[in-house]
């Protein structure tokens, strides 16, 4: 059975009873003191490698099948930053690692050492990837014929502690599974996928908008790649759309109503697979209403991941919705040619002078932490929000978000309807399992246990804003600032807050996905190659000329090259999504 693990130090490992002398020919390779050398030299051994994830075969198949159990043959795995984060390459910056830089005065994390410490490091054999797509060979004897059977396709979410989802075949939990129809397949010719690892490039496969928009419009199916994706992004990002539903309510909107029909026995032609529902009853939400009235969400990283499935659902929803993109390169400005039709030298060197001023503000802003600039930026400009989606996490995001949503409120539709922000990662995103305290700091906030006491103090660039608006003598002209409610969305949890488990959640993302047409994001990588720091030895992944190549090169990798994803500029930065294609 192939399979896709940690390979990084096998060799030192056997090796570990030992003293290490020299190897074969008398080169001293795999001794301990190379690395030692290394880093006397100022070199990090583990650039000797750059992924620490290979290609094995070594493994044979499951043959026995536990009761509760189903073994299906994966065609297609999701992938995003949280699985680099659980085998230990990728380390996503917190806002609080960036407090030395910042502008805002807030002290850095007491517990900055001592979460290097506790930093997960896979072992030799750990088998990452959590979501998947594929087909079922075998279940247990207390798996029914209603839940799942031998043929059917089904997707799944593995947990956090297991993982293991980058092999040919995998044992699965029945409450982690939910079946689907059979995915849309376009007809086209075949195009093999690069069989090797080449330093060069990865060859990377992905299909054009034109093969997507091939399937009928009255058939909604979602392709291989699509739903290698949905459980990965649609599982937070549908249980995080629920804690917004109390503003919907509140602020006069219909919450979406989805027909009680179970996915995987749609109503009419069977060949029409998940046809979505028409005519008036088919729960569209109104949309006769103007954009000061509708609620409005901030969505962090909202053009891939969890946060395009909530960005789009929100719509659906009637929501105005305002997403953040975190752009790792500098924009273009205006360009110098721009300025040659005028006339007046004077209007020139104005115009250059504060294109200096606007590069020198963008340096400075990406130094610090962009998201947080951003809410601060709002937060100077009175803008209104009513929720915040958080997909990036850090302690100081949080802390800016509620000073941005607890700003006194005039519109009379909104001075009762408590503000909300909603985070996938919680305060410390190089620790994807959470322990008792960040549990216990999670609660005490949902709670709103405290106050402002467990707030940083921080200054913006010496702008601060009375709460008290209004400096008068009349005291019924001073506003009081907004509750806001907070919800940790935790990714290892199983059941949410309404006791649905995974099962449950997939289910109810399968129906949002084919009657709303809520689907991930598929395509060519937003930002490739942006990371990559190989000092010229090799040419960028993703960074490609003039030509057919540039189509080729999308977020769907071949099973065998899944290793150089794991490595930075490999594509899961800055909240992107890979496909990994074991099948088809």
């Amino acid at each position: 059975m192939a399979s896709i693990e940690v390979v990084r130090g096998i060799a030192s490992g056997s090796r570990s009873g030992r003293k290490a002398s020299k190897s074969l020919f008398g080169m001293n390779w795999f001794s301990k003191d190379r690395g030692k050398s290394a880093a006397k030299e100022g070199k990090d051994p583990s650039e000797y490698s750059d992924s620490p994830l290979g290609f094995t075969v070594y493994r044979k198949p499951p043959v026995y099948v536990g009761a509760g159990s189903v073994l299906v043959q994966i065609w297609g795995v999701g992938l995003d930053g949280t699985d680099a984060c659980l085998v230990g390459t990728h380390r996503p910056r917190s806002a609080d690692s960036l407090q030395s830089n910042a502008p805002y005065g807030a002290k850095g994390s007491k517990h900055g050492d001592k979460d290097k410490a506790r930093r997960r490091i896979a072992p030799v054999g750990h088998i990452p990837g959590r979501s998947f797509v594929g087909r079922v060979l075998e279940v247990g004897w207390e798996v029914g014929v209603e839940t799942v059977k031998r043929g059917d396709w089904v997707v799944g979410l593995m947990s956090v502690h297991k993982c293991g989802a980058l092999a040919e075949f995998v044992l699965v939990d029945r409450h982690r599974i939910h079946r689907i129809p059979h995915p849309f397949m376009p007809e086209r010719s075949p195009r093999p996928f690069g069989s090797s690892f080449s330093d060069d490039s990865i060859d990377r496969v992905a299909l054009s908008d034109d093969e997507l928009d091939r399937r009928p419009q009255s058939n909604n199916k979602l392709s291989v790649n699509e739903l290698a994706l949905l459980p990965l992004c649609g599982v937070p990002a549908y249980r995080a759309v629920r804690t917004f539903n109390q503003i919907t309510l509140a602020m006069g909107q219909s919450i979406h109503d989805v027909p009680d029909v179970d996915p995987q026995f749609p109503h009419g032609n069977v060949g029409a697979g998940f046809a979505a529902s028409e005519g008036p009853d088919s729960g569209s939400i109104s949309k006769d209403f103007s954009g000061d009235v509708r609620p409005r969400a901030l969505v962090l990283r909202g053009h891939d991941g969890p946060g395009a499935l909530a960005a789009q659902m929100l719509v659906r929803q009637g929501w105005s919705v305002w997403a953040h993109v975190p752009v790792p390169f500098m924009l273009p400005g205006p360009t110098p040619e721009a300025a040659d039709d005028l006339k007046d030298e004077d209007e020139e060197k104005e115009l250059e002078k504060q294109r200096r001023v606007l590069r020198r503000i963008e340096e400075r802003l990406r130094a610090w932490d962009s998201v947080v600039a951003l809410l601060s930026y709002l937060s100077r400009s009175r803008v209104r929000l009513d929720a915040i989606f958080d997909t990036v996490g850090g302690r100081e995001i949080w802390e800016v978000g509620r000073s941005l949503l607890g700003r006194p409120v005039r519109d009379p539709s909104r001075q009762d309807v408590d503000a909300q922000f909603t985070t996938i990662v919680g305060d410390a995103p190089d620790r994807v399992v959470s322990t008792a305290g960040d549990n216990f700091r999670a609660g005490v906030r949902a709670l709103r246990i405290g106050g402002t006491k467990d707030q940083h103090s921080f200054e913006d660039s010496g702008y601060q804003e009375t709460i008290n608006c209004g400096r008068t003598k009349d005291k019924k002209l001073k506003l009081k600032p907004r509750p806001v409610n907070y919800s940790w969305v935790n990714i290892v949890s199983d059941v949410d807050w309404e006791g649905g488990d995974i099962h449950d959640t997939l289910k109810a993302i399968l129906r949002v996905a084919m009657n709303d047409n809520v689907k991930p994001i598929v395509g060519p990588l937003d930002f490739p190659g942006a990371l990559r720091k190989d000092k010229g030895k090799r040419t960028a992944i993703f960074d490609g000329g003039e030509g057919i190549e540039d189509g080729l090169q999308g977020r769907v990798v071949p099973f065998e090259n899944t290793p150089g994803v794991f490595i930075p500029g490999g594509g899961l930065e800055h909240g992107g999504t890979i496909v990994s294609r074991v099948a088809g």
